[in-house]
């Protein structure tokens, strides 16, 4: 960059091209190798699975198979030894010290059947280095060519995009244990931020996704910025995307409460307040389990066939519950927040 830019100077072709290689790299990662492949999250179209995997290899990454290998074993040995990218051991090691270390070769790699069984997964491992250079520097260079700039295809669509999507990627592992919030879970040091979230497609609700892995959003509420959700659900409508895999909603109000309760422990707030937490603590349970009793009884109703109108009629008073639970929650936060701002230490 340093002699392109003043030699050259920035065209706007390649600054279109490396906006839109960027976006579609990190989306590969994060909708790809990622939700899709380490976790199985949903379940996506053959031309989707065939592209996801092509722009997961231009950037760069590794392949598939090495990929949901370290990430898995993160998942299942947070925090530990085991961790390939162990928070523990400092924000620099996470975020970028683990890839310039040699790994251990006494720790065996942990096995990923599903994917060894996989037609398409095992071409991208044997040739992920032929396709890597394709789609990641032949391709953008080739466009950039067609525009009428090719250095500005090999500078800022290759080179510039594969340094922004290192750092996004590696920030995960970095910011995202470091900074933020901690509101389903503190097991482990995974934490909610927004900053991670805004470059990284909505990757950066790393508490939610420790605590539901196997869910295809990383932001569960609405209002989060998760790009890579909202992407999936639009990809579902044309049938390029399935069984998109959702926390039934009282789970996830129940690891909140529970971390709420937490919170609350190392408070102490007045009795009055304290009765009055505990009587929306009760109607929060009350609509959870309201909820959780519908929808077994929907799901059991639809399994024996019955008739549509009363089917209708179910979903009519899940939606009812879902509303009464999200009120209910609504004001035991706004509670607890105020009794937390006259509380002290306990």
């Amino acid at each position: 960059m340093a002699l392109y830019l003043p030699l050259h100077g920035l065209s706007l072709s390649a600054v279109v091209l490396g906006a839109v290689l960027t976006a579609l790299t990190i989306f590969s990662i994060s909708a790809g190798y990622h939700r899709l492949f380490s976790h199985r999250a949903y379940q996506a179209h053959p031309v989707l699975r065939f592209v996801l995997v092509c722009l997961g290899a231009g950037a760069f990454q590794n392949s598939v198979l090495a990929w949901a290998a370290d990430h898995r074993r993160h998942h299942g040995r947070t925090d530990s030894d085991l961790d390939p990218y162990d928070a523990r051991r400092g924000f620099w090691y996470a975020h970028i010290g683990w890839v310039l270390r040699k790994p251990d070769p006494s720790i065996p790699p942990v096995p990923v059947r599903d994917l060894e069984r996989d037609p398409l997964v095992r071409w991208q491992h044997r040739r992920y280095g032929y396709i890597g250079i394709a789609v990641g520097i032949v391709l953008p260079v080739l466009i950039g060519w067609a525009f009428g700039d090719p250095w500005g295809g090999f500078v800022v669509g290759a080179a510039l995009r594969l340094l922004i999507v290192y750092h996004v990627t590696f920030a995960i592992n970095s910011f995202a244990h470091h900074i933020g919030d901690q509101p389903y879970s503190d097991r482990n040091s995974s934490r909610d931020s927004l900053l991670t979230a805004l470059v990284s497609m909505g990757e950066g609700y790393h508490n939610f996704h420790h605590t539901f892995p196997s869910d295809y959003r990383n932001g569960a509420l609405p209002h989060q910025f998760d790009p890579t959700k909202w992407a999936l659900r639009a990809l579902a409508t044309v049938g390029l995307a399935s069984n998109l895999r959702r926390t039934p909603g009282p789970a996830i109000v129940r690891a909140r409460l529970k971390m709420d309760e937490k919170r609350m422990a190392a408070t102490v707030v007045a009795p009055a307040v304290h009765q009055t937490l505990q009587s929306l603590r009760a109607s929060v349970e009350h609509a959870v389990n309201r909820w959780h009793d519908l929808v077994a009884e929907y799901e059991a109703m639809r399994k024996s066939a019955q008739g549509r109108e009363f089917l209708r009629h179910l979903r009519a008073q899940i939606r009812d519950a879902a509303n009464e639970l999200r009120a209910a929650y609504a004001r035991w936060k706004r509670a607890l927040d105020a009794g937390a701002r006259t509380a002290w230490p306990a």
